[in-house]
């Protein structure tokens, strides 16, 4: 592999701190995606996300969720597959909204949290998804995770899909992720982080459970809201030029 898409979720912040942590974040990404209503973000946060990302020359995309902010998109929901539709054909719509009074064009989407993970799995939800952006007259790259349904039934659709690896968090042997709650979920130090990146860059696998399984992706995610995400930046930065691999989108 000589180049690597590195993301980030951003527009994620609550306060001048976040803000500034999330800005810092793009001089060491490629692409982002920004919240855009659902489980936080409005008109000003996007707004302010994608001029930095002008300056910046990173690509960028809406990150629709379930409609709940009080769980930040990270809990499943009762609500029907209609007012689902809906709510992230709104936030997709808000997002394009603001892009376009700033003349910047969208490159792709990625949803967050819990949607991310049910709609990878289940062939109902990719479906809706599928059907709601062929509705729009604009075509996006859609990104998700590596080995998911959702992306065998973009291809199938003829839908560009950028499998997705987190450097952050624990894989299971079916190559989903562990849970949150679970003990061992998150990898919180730089230096589990920037091993785990490497191993999915230069050798294209991951480790689960002392087992060591393939995993092919064209972009990695750097979560913007955790505390050491400008430091695990920096050093994924480092890793990528000492391997000789340029960061892009591809």
């Amino acid at each position: 592999m000589t180049s690597i898409d590195i993301n980030s979720d951003l527009g994620e912040y609550r306060n001048e701190a976040q803000l500034t942590n999330e800005l810092n974040i793009l001089n060491y990404i490629s692409s982002c995606s920004i919240a855009c209503g659902g489980h936080i973000g409005d008109f000003n946060s996007i707004k302010t996300i994608i001029e930095a990302c002008k300056e910046h020359g990173v690509a960028i995309g809406p990150h629709p969720s379930f409609p709940d902010k009080e769980g930040f998109g990270r809990r499943m929901i009762d609500i029907d597959l209609e007012d689902l539709e809906k709510s992230i054909r709104q936030q997709i719509e808000l997002f394009l909204e603001v892009a376009d009074s700033l003349s910047t064009p969208v490159s792709h989407i990625k949803l967050h949290g819990r949607l991310y993970n049910e709609v990878a799995k289940s062939e109902e939800l990719s479906s809706l998804f599928i059907n709601l952006i062929n509705s729009f007259e604009k075509k996006f790259s859609i990104i998700g995770p590596a080995s998911s349904l959702l992306g065998q039934m973009l291809k199938e659709k003829g839908i560009s899909f950028v499998p997705e690896a987190f450097i952050d968090r624990a894989y299971k042997e079916d190559l989903t992720l562990v849970d949150r709650s679970e003990e061992g979920s998150i990898l919180s130090t730089v230096e589990e982080q920037v091993n785990q990146a490497r191993s999915i860059v230069c050798d294209q696998k991951i480790v689960s459970n002392n087992r060591s399984l393939k995993l092919i992706a064209k972009t990695l995610c750097i979560h913007g809201d955790h505390p050491n995400s400008l430091e695990v930046a920096k050093a994924l930065t480092n890793m990528l030029k000492e391997e000789k691999i340029k960061i892009q989108v591809n």
